[in-house]
């Protein structure tokens, strides 16, 4: 983490910290939401029901999937390698770390990463 400063790492802790808090609210409020839809015991149509529980799953899973990288990135700065791409160990630049702070990945490693997985995707 030598090329960032302490001044620095503090102020992406407090914006993970700030995230870590506004996808907890977010995960407890769809949750309340789908509890409140249960509780109503109003009669709705099943499809309509089964699509909303399966959006309210996605959003959830989107949501926890973002969570555990805030987590991860709040372990990384507690060890001192934040700030460090996993896979190849170059420094990640700070404006990259601003715009997206629970980064794992140099831009270089990401672009690769992602190209696998839409390799992937287009794969017979």
């Amino acid at each position: 983490m030598k090329h960032l400063s302490t001044v620095q790492i503090s102020a992406l802790r407090g914006q993970l910290q700030a995230r870590e808090q506004q996808l907890s609210a977010e995960i407890a409020c769809v949750l309340e939401r789908q509890q409140a839809k249960v509780q109503e015991g109003r009669a709705v149509d099943r499809g309509v029901l089964d699509l909303e529980t399966s959006l309210g799953f996605a959003e959830i899973s989107r949501d926890q999937h973002e969570l555990d990288a805030v987590h991860a990135a709040l372990g990384r700065i507690d060890r001192g390698t934040y700030g460090r791409c996993l896979n190849c160990g170059a420094h990640i630049p700070l404006p990259r770390l601003v715009v997206q702070p629970e980064a794992s990945l140099c831009h270089v490693c990401q672009s690769r990463a992602e190209s696998g997985r839409q390799a992937g995707f287009s794969a017979p």
